[in-house]
C-alpha cells in the first residue's frame, strides 16, 4: 500500500512538472501575443525615471533617445520581443528618430550579441517544450484513456490501491508547499538577482557580455533590468499556476466519474 502510495505520488509529481512546463508555455504565448504586459509594467515600476535618469547620462552616443515618448518606448520593447522570438532576425536593424530626424540604431553591437543569445536560449526551450508536449499527453492518457479501459471495459472501479489514481487534494497540496517553500526558501535566502545573474552565467556564452549598466545600454534602461524580469516571472507563474490547477482538477473530476459510472 505504502508503495502504491510512493508511487503514485512520484509519478504525479512528473505529471505536476510537464503540466507546469506546458502550461508556462501557453502563459509565454499569452503575454507574448500582449508585449508582456509591458505597458502596465511600465508604469508599476516607474521605468520613465530610469529612462529620465538615465538616457542624459548614455555613454554610447545616445543621449538623443526621446525621453518623455512612452509610446516609442513601448514600441521599442516591442521591437525586440519580436526579434527574439523569430531567431534574433531583425535586431540590428531596430531603429529610433531624434529630435533631429534622423535615424539612430537602438541597439549597441554588444546588446545585439546579447539578445541574439537570447533569441537562441527561447529556441532551444522551444524544442524542449515540445518535448515536453509528448511526455504531458502521454501522462494525460495514463490517467484518464487507461482508466477507462480498466473501468469499463474490465469493469473495475478506480480505488486508493490503484497507481494510476492522482493522489488526493491534500496530497498535492503537500506536495507543491514543499516545492514552493523550497524555492522561497532558496530565493530568499540567495535573492532573486543574484540567481537571476548567476542563471546567465550558465545559459549564455561566458565571453559574452549579459550584464549591461542603465548608463550604457538603452535596452537595461526601457527594460529597467533586471526588476521586470522578476514582474514577468511571477506574471508568467501566476497564469501558468491558473491553467494547472483547471487541467489537473479537470482530470481528477473525470476519475472521480468514473468510479460513479
Amino acid at each position: 500500500m505504502i508503495k502504491i502510495q510512493l508511487f503514485r505520488q512520484l509519478v504525479w509529481g512528473l505529471f505536476a512538472f510537464s503540466l507546469l512546463t506546458f502550461s508556462l508555455g501557453i502563459s509565454w504565448q499569452v503575454s507574448k501575443v500582449n508585449n508582456f504586459f509591458y505597458g502596465v509594467w511600465y508604469q508599476v515600476l516607474d521605468i520613465h525615471q530610469v529612462v529620465d535618469k538615465s538616457v542624459p547620462r548614455n555613454t554610447q552616443g545616445k543621449r538623443d533617445f526621446p525621453i518623455d515618448d512612452i509610446k516609442l518606448h513601448q514600441e521599442k520593447f516591442a521591437d525586440i520581443v519580436t526579434a527574439i522570438h523569430h531567431h534574433g532576425v531583425g535586431l540590428a536593424d531596430i531603429t529610433y528618430t531624434n529630435k533631429q530626424f534622423k535615424l539612430r540604431k537602438l541597439l549597441t553591437a554588444s546588446e545585439v550579441e546579447h539578445l541574439q543569445d537570447v533569441a537562441n536560449l527561447l529556441d532551444n526551450i522551444n524544442h524542449f517544450w515540445l518535448g515536453n508536449l509528448f511526455v504531458f499527453l502521454a501522462l494525460a492518457l495514463f490517467y484518464c484513456q487507461q482508466l477507462k479501459v480498466l473501468a469499463i471495459e474490465k469493469g473495475q472501479l478506480l480505488t486508493d490501491n490503484s497507481s494510476r489514481v492522482m493522489p488526493t487534494t491534500k496530497q498535492k497540496a503537500l506536495t507543491v508547499l514543499i516545492l514552493l517553500l523550497a524555492v522561497l526558501v532558496l530565493l530568499a535566502s540567495v535573492g532573486f538577482t543574484k540567481v537571476f545573474y548567476y542563471l546567465h552565467t550558465v545559459v549564455f556564452p561566458l565571453d559574452h557580455q549579459w550584464f549591461f549598466y542603465y548608463k550604457d545600454s538603452l535596452m537595461a534602461t526601457l527594460m529597467k533590468a533586471p526588476d521586470i524580469f522578476a514582474a514577468i516571472a511571477l506574471q508568467l507563474l501566476s497564469v501558468a499556476l491558473v491553467i494547472a490547477v483547471i487541467i489537473d482538477t479537470v482530470i481528477s473530476r473525470y476519475q472521480r466519474n468514473l468510479n460513479v459510472q
